[in-house]
Formats: structure tokens, sequence, C-alpha cells
């Protein structure tokens, strides 16, 4: 209950109301929820990948030649930065005493309220947030997956229509570069691109439970030439029309993790008269460990 807000914690106070709220806010979060989690050491949070290309001569050596050496490549330092987010919540002591329909304790059931939007904030950030070092004044925001898939990045004419061999050439893509083993195998796209998969007819989009049990839905997939691939229609991923114009995202489960240099917790916050006041503070960043085995396309019509 937003404090002050006493015609709406009347119109909730018991009369013959059932004694529960049904929640309709969108809780849509399968990259939080499905991507692991490691810990971050320090606010600016690094790491290494390894890539080791194919060839592309034939190598042969002249027999009894003396042994030659070239450079190995190294393994490459990756490095992303911490993001702080932060959600307040704040209860009047009025509403605090009211008995309430649906919740025994106001104050507990916004803080669970603010956890929540807590992490549909960090969803966000996680697709949209652009690298941002920080300064002072100047708050600090780790790279997000839009920002930071580019080795397989097609930037299509506005409008075009999105189709089985779009998403077969960025598959394609990625398999010639890294491997079958190593494809993206989520496919996370805006709702109504979502409605044009499912006129895809080659790969035989369907849907089935979900094994893993951190999905509470049943989640459509596509056999792709090479693999399968999960489909997440997602409210987050860009949508808009101007440029770089809707975005599909092809990506590899693993290849990604979240960083926790501080894990989201409920602080108390001073009183300054009647209500009670709380913040969940967290901060984190996005590691990326295998950015070739994922792909992105944008321009797509997502009208037809």
């Amino acid at each position: 209950m937003a404090y002050g807000d006493l015609a709406t914690m009347i119109s909730t106070q018991h009369e013959d109301l059932l004694d529960f709220i049904a929640d309709v806010s969108p809780d849509d979060n399968p990259l939080s929820t499905l991507f692991g989690t490691t810990s971050a050491s320090n606010q600016v949070h690094s790491w290494t990948e390894d890539y080791q290309g194919r060839p592309t001569s034939v190598q042969s050596s002249v027999e009894g030649a003396d042994a030659t050496f070239a450079d190995l490549v190294n393994p490459t330092r990756r490095s992303n930065v911490a993001q702080i987010i932060t959600q307040t919540f704040k209860v009047s002591g009025s509403a605090k005493a009211a008995n309430v329909a649906g919740m025994s304790d106001m104050y507990a059931y916004q803080a669970a309220k603010a956890s929540k939007i807590w992490k549909n904030n960090l969803e966000y950030s996680l697709l949209r947030a652009s690298l941002t070092s920080g300064a002072s004044g100047t708050a600090a925001q780790m790279g997000g997956i839009q920002a930071t898939v580019s080795s397989h990045y097609t930037n299509l004419n506005s409008g075009t229509s999105l189709s089985e061999e779009h998403l077969n050439a960025m598959v394609l893509g990625v398999a010639s570069d890294v491997g079958n083993d190593q494809l993206f195998d989520m496919l996370v796209l805006p709702l109504a691109l979502r409605q044009k998969v499912s006129t895809f007819t080659a790969g035989a989009t369907k849907n089935v439970d979900a094994s893993d049990k951190r999905l509470t839905r049943p989640v459509a997939v596509y056999e792709s030439d090479f693999n399968v691939i999960r489909i997440f229609p997602h409210k987050d991923v860009v949508n808009a029309v101007a440029t770089p114009g809707p975005m599909v995202l092809g990506l590899r489960e693993d290849s990604w993790k979240i960083a926790y240099y501080r894990k989201p917790f409920r602080k108390e916050l001073p009183e300054n008269g009647d209500y009670s006041a709380g913040e969940i503070i967290g901060e984190a960043t996005l590691e990326f460990r295998a950015e070739r085995a994922n792909a992105r396309s944008s321009g797509f019509n997502t009208t037809g």
C-alpha cells in the first residue's frame, strides 16, 4: 500500500471480500530465472574467454623438417561492471494497523512486491543496459545482452518479415563459427514476432512441458537443421519500429551468468514520521562466457 493512499486502503478493508489479492502483474523473467549465478569480487568483474578458429588452409610438413613455432592465440580478457539496482517501499502507520483483505502484514506484502519489481528491473537491465563505467554522480551500468552480442549481428532492412530462412541463417552463422555443440538454444523475441514463429512449418514448432522446474509453463520449441531451440516471447526485447527495429536474440543459456557483487537484500530505512520504509538493494553484472555462441538480428516487421 502506497503511503498516504487512504482511499485505496479503505476500499480493501474487510467487508464481504474474499481474503486474497490476485496479482496480475507481468512476471516473465526467463533470463534472470534460467541463467546461472556466480560471484563478483569487485565492481569491475573480469574473466577470460578462449576461442580457436577453424583452419582455413591445408597444413602439411616436409619430411625431416625442423620444428617451427607460431604464437597461439591467448585467451581474451572480458569484463563488465556491477550495477546497483534499488527499489524502495513505504507503508503508513495507519495502513500497517488496518485489517486489510488479502494480507496479514501490509509491510511484508509491500516488501515482497518491491522484491518482484527489483527482479523485473534486473531482467530489463540484463537485456537493455548499455555499459557505463560510472563516475561521481553518475550511476554505473552493466553491458546487457543487446549491447554485447556483436560477432553474429545482422541489421536487416527495416520492415523485414521474420521467416524460417532468417532463423536458420542465424543458426548456420553460429554453427560455422563455433560448432554444432555450442549453438544457441534459446530464441528470445518480442511477443508479436513469437506469433510469427507460430506460422513456421518446416521446424514443426510445438509446445512441450517444461522439464526444468524453474519454468512454470509449457515452452515452445523449434527444431532447426542443427538443434532444438526453446522459444521465449519477452516483453523487454526491443520492439520499436525506430532503428535498430524489432530484434530477435539467439542465446546459449550456459554461456551467460549473473555475477552478484551484492546479492539482493532488504534494508530497513530510518523513520522520520508515521510510516515504515525499506529498500531492496542488490549489485550485479552480466558475465558472457562465449559471446560468439550467440546471435542477434534486428529490423523485423511485427505486423506482417
